[in-house]
């Protein structure tokens, strides 16, 4: 039995895959850690891989699906799996695996990290402190987040968090928008439903929680910009597609919205020439919202029961199974 790890060094150096390593050596898996991210690299390094997890977002595309016939599953190390083709993959009678859950709590820290950096003019006073200023009550004037309204894109587990944060910690006034979901979600956690109109035209803040797919790609926009408040701020610990960046960029630029928090980008890591980097009134980080001890350590444990249930047990995961019609027909 063999399983292959795309892209490890996205998550850090080997050791942190003990848990993985640990369960093959137990159950005589060979497991490689490879660095390949382009599908020609994929296709050689997996060809002979019954099981390839994939760190990052290695294209798991339906080129390279139809070049692997020996796998059987495809494991992400995360929520996310626009990188995965899931058609592809349900047509080839692949299962794809995630790991929905994981960082609730880091997503939610982040964004809420986010939001209080730019209301305390955090990097405004720290930038200009070592600059050899002393900026005592200048920049914007803050706002007490008891008379602010955060809207949540999409209203999963770290916007469930990061709505109990600001409406029971800060007193906030908190609307989510999320068609998928019954009313008695919102009613369970006193957040009151909002249409996306209601969403982008009423939130001061609003935090982007959703998956990237054709629905929500690109859903903020210049259209969408001129419909929030002029001083709104925007984060994003999502996915960048979700938003169009270059409109972003001209919606602060112009000041047509107040200020952006983004974690994540189109392109990553970020050109060295792109506008986004002059602007003052935007705050980013590397794609490290999930980042943490425990989140982490969730990660690999669950990888490496992933590896054990597939590969061991022949057995299906269904919580965390994204193409569940996939294993309608489906013997490992």
């Amino acid at each position: 039995m063999r399983a292959i790890v795309l892209d490890y060094n996205y998550l850090g150096d080997k050791e942190i895959f003990s848990p993985e390593i640990k369960v093959c050596k137990e159950h005589d898996i060979e497991l490689t850690l490879e660095r390949c991210t382009t599908e020609d690299e994929i296709i050689n390094a997996a060809s002979t891989s019954e099981l390839i997890l994939c760190c990052g977002n290695p294209p798991i595309t339906q080129n390279v699906i139809s070049n692997l016939p020996k796998a059987t599953a495809y494991i992400r190390y995360g929520i996310g799996v626009n990188s995965v083709d899931i058609e592809a993959a349900t047509k080839f009678n692949k299962l794809v695996y995630n790991m929905p859950g994981f960082c609730i709590e880091e997503l939610a820290m982040h964004s809420s990290a986010m939001i209080l950096n730019i209301l305390r003019n955090i990097n405004y006073y720290d930038h200009r402190i070592r600059d050899g200023e002393w900026p005592k009550a200048k920049g914007p004037k803050p706002r007490r987040l008891s008379n602010m309204t955060v809207g949540l894109f999409g209203f999963g587990g770290s916007a469930i968090e990061l709505a109990r944060i600001f409406k029971k910690g800060f007193g906030s006034n908190v609307i989510a928008y999320d068609p998928f979901l019954k009313d008695e979600i919102f009613e369970k956690h006193e957040v009151k439903k909002a249409t996306f109109e209601e969403l982008i035209e009423t939130a001061d803040i609003i935090s982007i929680h959703a998956p990237l797919n054709d629905e929500t790609r690109h859903i903020f926009n210049k259209n969408t910009f001129k419909k929030m408040k002029q001083k709104s701020i925007l984060i994003n610990i999502a996915r960048g597609g979700i938003i169009n960046q270059k409109e972003l960029v001209e919606a602060l630029e112009t000041g047509e919205i107040g200020f952006a928090g983004l974690d994540v980008f189109e392109l990553e890591p970020i050109l060295s020439n792109d506008r986004i980097l002059k602007l003052d009134n935007i705050i980013m980080t590397p794609h490290s919202g999930f980042y943490g001890v425990e989140s982490l350590e969730i990660q690999h444990h669950k990888a490496a029961s992933l590896i054990k249930k597939t590969l061991v047990d022949k057995e299906i995961v269904f919580n965390n199974l994204v193409n569940k019609t996939a294993a309608k027909n489906f013997k490992l």
